[in-house]
């Protein structure tokens, strides 16, 4: 049996773009967008682990942390089932240069790298990229 994963994401925002991390799904040559963070551990909070995801993965501090809502996340990827209950975010850089960066590089625990990019509601549109997890994009330009 497969076990329910916990999740914590944080949305930052800057003028009218959203920060998104691009990722691949190599069983079904999907690519799609997600906020940063990733799994809670055991004895930590949804608030610390996504304070600690996003310190792990592109070395930044955050503040202003407020939990947006919980999703409930039924997919599939790279041709296994998961489900997860996600915690969303929204938060504030403390290092503002961060804002003007079009571009952050980030790294998974898995040591994967991949690519944080600043994107407004018309260009995740235009390039037709799912966001995950389902449900979030209305809380991505609130």
């Amino acid at each position: 049996m497969t076990a329910i994963k916990t999740k914590a994401l944080c949305i930052f925002r800057y003028q009218d773009k959203v920060l998104l991390s691009q990722g691949y799904d190599p069983s079904t040559d999907e690519t799609y967008f997600r906020p940063i963070g990733g799994g809670i551990e055991f004895g930590e909070t949804s608030r610390q682990a996504v304070e600690r995801e996003v310190f792990e993965e592109i070395d930044q501090q955050m503040t202003d942390a407020k939990l947006l809502c919980v999703l409930e996340n039924l997919f599939s990827f790279d041709g296994q089932p998961g489900h997860e209950i996600v915690f969303v975010y929204e938060a504030k850089f403390m290092d503002e240069t961060l804002y003007k960066q079009p571009e952050i590089q980030g790294r998974e625990s898995t040591g994967l790298s991949y690519i944080a990019r600043w994107l407004s509601e018309e260009q995740i549109t235009l390039k037709q990229y799912p966001v995950y997890p389902k449900g979030i994009e209305y809380w991505l330009f609130k």
